[in-house]
């Protein structure tokens, strides 16, 4: 008798008693696994609107590098190279003053580099180069975006450094000290602009009147160009599965506050990880370029950057928040006077 109950079937009303546990069981596997994914999508998203919201659109570029202007230790290291470039360019002058004040070249010399300079450093203080610096920035995103895809025809990628091109600013200057030169000398003095394809030919070496400012090596861009391409393929794709992972997530949980409070812990850990990643990047950047322009390299960076770190913290910022208030629910549930459902139908 006891081997024929132990062979009889079970009552349907334990299999039934079972189904909701196999359900439940199900439910919290699926809600793990879109927590999970949240929690790795979240900092993914953040990358995707700075990219968006900076990268991508020239205004936002724009408004991100116009305040690198008034720094001083780029305005410095742009007057010390633009006068160096200037400089080499007077040179070439000569053989356009008048015949009479080509004997007084030498002892002009002196004077030409002077006024020269303090052409530079007024232009470089004044509201004009910061309205110059913007245009230019304005002008050459789309180049930027080509730098960072691998296809810009201009020389921002010179060798195996990225270099700023001051040759634009030179040819202003040339501009500027064109008209006191001709008061000086006592007759028409014009100093062309330089074309960017006879910039060599100026001193008819290599370098030195066609320097730019070296940034950082090319090779550093590897990583950031990387991480580009694939998220520019999936910007918006991206932004969509993180949030349907949190949706989905709640909706799948049998207990949505406990799910709730691990997207929320979870998401904060991995953005706080990624601005960690992010930090040492920059300071990687900045260590790695010339020593004489890491100041310039460490202004750039952070100005690129800013936009990342803001919408990173507001991210952690809104975790931390809606956990305590989650930690809060909890509590209060547990309350004698709480409702069965609990704070906010959790």
């Amino acid at each position: 008798m006891q081997s024929a109950r132990l062979s009889a079937p079970e009552p349907s009303s334990v299999l039934a008693g079972r189904a909701p546990v196999r359900w439940n069981r199900t439910r919290r596997g699926v809600a793990v696994t879109l927590a999970a994914a949240f929690a790795v999508l979240l900092p993914a998203s953040v990358a995707s609107t700075w990219i968006r919201g900076t990268i991508l659109s020239t205004s936002g570029y724009v408004a991100a590098v116009t305040p690198v202007a008034a720094s001083p230790a780029v305005r410095d290291a742009i007057q010390d190279a633009v006068t160096g470039q200037v400089d080499a360019a007077l040179g070439d002058a000569e053989a356009s003053l008048p015949p009479a004040a080509r004997a007084l070249a030498g002892l002009l010399g002196t004077g030409l580099a002077d006024l020269a300079r303090n052409g530079v450093r007024q232009l470089v203080a004044s509201q004009a180069f910061e309205r110059w610096w913007a245009d230019a920035n304005r002008v050459v995103h789309s180049q930027l975006i080509s730098v960072l895809n691998g296809d810009s025809a201009l020389a921002t990628v010179t060798g195996r450094e990225v270099v700023l091109n001051l040759l634009p600013l030179v040819n202003d200057v040339l501009r500027t000290v064109s008209g006191p030169l001709s008061a000086m000398t006592g007759g028409a003095v014009s100093l062309s602009p330089i074309p960017a394809a006879a910039c060599h030919a100026i001193t008819g070496t290599a370098s030195f009147a066609c320097r730019r400012i070296p940034l950082f090596p090319a090779a550093a861009l590897a990583g950031p160009r990387h991480v580009y391409r694939l998220l520019a393929a999936a910007l918006s794709l991206v932004l969509l599965l993180a949030a349907l992972a949190f949706a989905g997530a709640l909706a799948a949980s049998p207990r949505r506050r406990r799910t709730l409070l691990q997207m929320t812990t979870g998401g904060t850990l991995t953005v706080l990880v990624v601005m960690t990643a992010v930090s040492w990047g920059q300071f990687s950047l900045t260590g790695r370029a010339a020593p004489r322009y890491q100041a310039v390299t460490s202004v750039i960076v952070h100005a690129l950057t800013t936009g990342f770190f803001t919408t990173a913290t507001w991210c952690v910022a809104g975790g931390l928040a809606i956990t305590a208030i989650a930690l809060l629910c909890g509590a209060y549930a547990r309350l004698p006077r709480a409702s069965a459902a609990g704070c906010l139908g959790m």
